[in-house]
């Protein structure tokens, strides 16, 4: 006796269903096997609200998963190894991180980052690692008035800034976890493309926050797809055309008053500015040295000194051997080598002597 034809056809419907969430499985086996491409995404209980005057910050003493991996920090909200730094509260001397995802070091295990790294080339020193991710200059600045005045014992600051500095579009993710408040993109604008303009609407990027942080296939294909380090430097070079340099403008006059407050401590300051891997491919591109050109032209005249870290990776290797897999900015363990050697080279040069 043949089923229903009502019954053959919802049969058939949850059959191909079944057949569709097996070969999605297989994929997401086979993804995560076979390719290194890493989950997004931060834990909501990672960030504080206020933590340094009006800017966000790490919650202290906790355990977090950020970018797939398991992140730990101490009582100040600064990333540290499991377990901490034994004997770090003893140590004479201090040096203060600012930076923001790139200096926070996600998908990287934290011995293996920039930070982690100084520790060990500066023992006698304590590594302060105020990174947060969507930080911009304004909440550097903001650490350094509420952080150093309690913190004698800092010696010297670094910070790594990223091209992007000057925008806030990650800022405003990070209020969505702690506040639950969306705040869309403006559309239509300067740069506003189809991607931006669908993360406008709350429901879609809940559903991409969701996908990301839990599905490497999902990841796999949306940046195959999207050629997620070409787009992301092509937006970030919105920021450096002529008529829309006001926000990079403002970005690099706070850093300037961050030089300034420090000088005044009598305290060096190691800036380095971080590249795209987009810039390291593709050198010869006339384009790819416009933001390195404008800060530094706007740095040299405030009398800051900077240090450019394209010329310290090897153009030998493959630029994406300096990056996570597919990411356009976040270093890989080769690439926070690059520039731990970079930042000790000029704290030794500071008088930070190693031991």
């Amino acid at each position: 006796m043949k089923p229903p034809r009502g019954t053959a056809e919802l049969l058939l419907v949850l059959g191909s269903l079944l057949v569709l969430l097996a070969l999605g499985a297989l994929a997401e086996v086979a993804v995560r096997a076979f390719s290194s491409v890493d989950l997004l995404g931060n834990s909501k209980d990672l960030f504080v609200a206020n933590a340094y005057g009006t800017s966000n910050g790490n919650a202290p003493n906790i355990e977090a998963d950020s970018f797939g991996l398991r992140v730990y920090t101490d009582e100040h909200g600064f990333r540290v190894p499991k377990g901490g730094v034994p004997g770090d509260e003893r140590k004479p001397g201090a040096i203060l991180i600012l930076g923001d995802s790139v200096g926070f070091g996600p998908a990287v295990e934290e011995p293996e980052t920039f930070a982690g790294i100084l520790r060990e080339r500066f023992p006698g020193q304590r590594i302060y690692n105020s990174s947060v991710i969507g930080y911009t200059p304004t909440d550097y600045r903001n650490v350094v008035d509420a952080f150093l005045p309690a913190h004698p014992e800092v010696k010297a600051v670094v910070l790594v800034y990223c091209l992007n500095d000057g925008t806030s579009r990650i800022v405003q993710n990070i209020d969505r976890y702690l506040h639950g408040v969306q705040v869309p993109a403006p559309v239509p604008a300067p740069t506003a493309n189809l991607t931006e303009w669908l993360r406008s609407f709350t429901v879609l990027s809940d559903a991409n926050d969701f996908l990301r942080s839990r599905s490497k296939l999902y990841l796999f294909v949306r940046h195959r797809l999207l050629g997620t380090q070409t787009r992301d430097w092509r937006a970030v070079l919105q920021l450096y055309r002529p008529d829309r340099t006001a926000e990079v403008e403002r970005a690099v006059s706070e850093v300037a008053s961050i030089a300034a407050a420090l000088e005044r401590r009598g305290l060096p300051l190691v800036l380095v500015l971080s590249p795209f891997e987009y810039q390291l491919r593709r050198p010869d591109d006339p384009e790819s040295a416009l933001p390195q050109q404008l800060i530094g032209r706007l740095l040299s005249g405030a009398g800051v000194r900077y240090i450019d870290a394209r010329p310290a990776f090897d153009r030998e290797r493959a630029s994406t051997e300096y990056f996570l897999a597919y990411d356009s900015m976040h270093y890989s363990a080769a690439g926070h080598r690059v520039i731990a050697d970079l930042i000790a080279d000029a704290l030794t040069r500071s008088g930070l002597a190693q031991p």
